[in-house]
């Protein structure tokens, strides 16, 4: 015979409202339960049937069970949306402003100093930083307006040959021959003027930059982005710092650049990173790519110059601004 619990009955035998409402709770909790439990069994049989047709219908094996679908349905979200944002670049003409970093025969002007590939470690073009970036965004070339052994300091009036960045001619190569402009403009300039001891100088942020012959780092950087954006008011420009510059001795010891101002790689892009901004430009820390003193052995033939390897690594950080 079955028992009441004394705790649920009052004095007359019939239900309490306390055992009524204990019996509710009860009574409760073990819907939940069951509610639970039920949802769970049939989402698990839901879950693996999908991963099963999803199988099936690429022709793969049904053991593969969800496992493979989540790698299928994580592989192609993460392709879609690679392609929406490579898709914002796509056809935008860009055009190139640098140093021997960002040279290759048959890329560049003619009547500029070359590099690459005669004299580095990169000797195909699609292994230059520069060329990544645009077979990975999709975008064109417009015009490589990149010089062995320019500074970006210099005579701003320079209707030569474009050695100067900050010179007329420099700016006017940025377009190409048949006077197309460019949509993007990369700059990675300031190598040379550190290997060169150009003074860092003190531009206010502000002032206008006066022609002539630009002594000082930091007014020739302004004077070049000025020009840049004077000459093409449409095209965003994206200004690179400089990748460490490193050197090393015959017993093993490896350290950072050092010019006759005692001046390093980081000062000059503390100046880049300072005008960028006063200027509204955009930045892209290169400096940080990877490529450091200690493994400049690894990523440069000769501590300025990436191979293969250090220029997929400034490729992979300018990618960070355009993925």
């Amino acid at each position: 015979m079955e028992r009441d619990s004394p705790c649920l009955k009052n004095r007359n035998g019939k239900p309490s409202d306390i055992g009524r409402k204990a019996g509710m709770e009860m009574g409760n909790r073990k819907n939940i339960g069951i509610y639970i439990a039920a949802s769970i069994f049939v989402f698990a049989l839901l879950f693996t049937s999908c991963g099963k047709n999803v199988d099936t219908e690429k022709g793969a094996p049904e053991s593969r069970g969800i496992q493979s679908k989540e790698e299928f349905t994580v592989e192609e979200v993460r392709k879609e949306v690679m392609k929406q944002k490579t898709s914002v670049w796509k056809e935008k003409k860009v055009s190139i402003c640098g140093d021997s970093i960002s040279t290759f025969t048959g890329y560049i002007p003619d009547y500029y100093s070359k590099y690459y590939p005669e004299n580095g470690a990169i000797t195909d073009v699609n292994d230059t930083w520069w060329m990544q970036v645009i077979n990975r965004t999709g975008m064109e070339l417009c015009r490589n307006a990149s010089y062995s052994g320019s500074t970006v300091s210099g005579q701003s009036q320079d209707n030569h040959d474009g050695r100067y960045s900050c010179g007329d001619k420099r700016i006017a190569d940025l377009a190409s021959e048949d006077g197309t402009r460019p949509d993007v403009i990369i700059v990675l300039m300031g190598a040379n003027d550190l290997l060169n001891n150009i003074s860092l100088g003190s531009y206010d942020g502000v002032s206008a930059v006066e022609e002539g012959n630009i002594e000082t780092f930091s007014e020739a950087y302004a004077l070049m982005l000025d020009k840049m954006k004077a000459w093409y008011p449409d095209a965003e420009i994206y200004c690179s710092t400089i990748a460490e510059v490193s050197r090393w001795n015959d017993v093993g010891e490896k350290f950072p650049f050092v010019n006759a101002h005692g001046t390093t790689a980081g000062d000059y892009n503390a100046w880049i990173t300072s005008i960028a901004q006063k200027k509204e430009v955009k930045l892209i820390d290169v400096y940080n790519c990877g490529i450091t003193y200690e493994n400049a052995q690894e990523y440069t033939s000769d501590g300025t110059h990436p191979n293969v390897e250090g220029a997929k690594l400034i490729a992979d950080k300018i990618m960070e601004v355009f993925s």
